[in-house]
């Protein structure tokens, strides 16, 4: 009996799954480390991929977040991947865009600061979705600073069915602007926050106030809406601990003792410590960034805390 020669449609159909083949063997193997980027909105966002030996990104990963105008390698951040990765667990750092495409490093200060503390949560679940699309089922989602209190208020108010533990270091507890503004830079807070309040009633949020001191960064162009947002304490993203009673999974608080920027964490969420849906775990001697072995100490806290809850 002769061999039927194969036609047209069979020979496009093979061709089509060994390029198939081939790109997902891409896809697996650049998915082992390094930057990954996603597009948002009008933006490129990027984060810092460490996959564990022997892991998949199915098993389980660590969704990191840095703290106030700073970015995914900085100490804190890069170092806190490398203990995780010690330990077995795989992690994606991310760099919140802040208003920049593909951006990396610190912010520029002499960038116009047009970003809003809401943005946090828009890119935040873009990455959750990303990491769904990849087949990721646990997510552990971690942050420091700042950054505690925006992954704080996104796990409060959106209900993730992948993201089963919170790890927070450093969150800020006491925020009393005027007082850390007129330390930092000794002007009169309240009469830049009432012209930021102004512009924002006319309508005109986006407005470049020039030469405003802002954060880290003296005589900044900063938008009025942008000031607002990190400068008003009535702002739903300053009080940390009124979230706890609100969270749904369970979360681990890691503060120092020697907190410079935060003294008091432990006081102001010790009343919500409850040794099952909040832990508190303090590291001796660790200022606000967990410099040195400090940041191994708080990441041996975060994989007990992850071994317990997940076994």
């Amino acid at each position: 009996m002769l061999n039927k020669k194969p036609d047209n449609l069979s020979i496009r159909s093979s061709i089509t799954q060994l390029l198939s083949a081939i790109l997902l063997l891409s896809i697996s193997h650049t998915l082992q480390a390094g930057e990954v980027t996603l597009k948002y909105q009008n933006l490129r966002l990027n984060a810092n991929l460490e996959l564990a030996e022997s892991k998949e990104l199915k098993d389980g990963v660590v969704l990191m977040m840095h703290g106030l105008l700073g970015h995914n390698r900085m100490e804190i951040q890069d170092t806190a991947q490398q203990a995780l990765l010690q330990n077995g667990q795989s992690s994606l750092a991310i760099n919140l865009s802040l208003g920049i495409d593909n951006r990396h490093g610190f912010f520029d200060c002499s960038k116009p600061q047009l970003h809003v503390q809401e943005d946090a949560i828009g890119e935040i679940k873009a990455w959750v979705a990303w990491l769904r699309s990849q087949g990721v089922k646990n997510i552990t989602l971690m942050a420091h600073s700042r950054g505690a209190n925006q992954a704080m208020v996104y796990a409060v108010e959106h209900i993730d069915p992948e993201i089963k533990l919170l790890v927070f270091l450093a969150p800020g507890t006491v925020m009393d602007s005027k007082l850390l503004f007129e330390g930092r830079f000794g002007k009169d807070f309240l009469a830049i926050l009432d012209r930021a309040n102004h512009l924002i009633t006319q309508n005109r949020g986006r407005e470049i106030m020039e030469n405003t001191d802002f954060m880290y960064c003296p005589q900044a162009p900063v938008s009025a809406q942008s000031f607002k947002s990190y400068y008003d304490d009535k702002e739903t993203f300053r009080n940390f601990p009124s979230f706890l009673p609100r969270i749904s999974v369970p979360a681990l608080i890691i503060t120092g003792t020697a907190d410079e920027r935060q003294p008091d964490i432990a006081k102001h969420v010790k009343p919500y410590i409850d040794g099952k849906m909040v832990q508190l775990k303090v590291v001796e001697g660790a200022g606000h960034f967990f410099m040195d072995f400090n940041i191994e100490d708080a990441m041996d806290f975060a994989v007990e805390f992850i071994g317990e809850e997940q076994s």
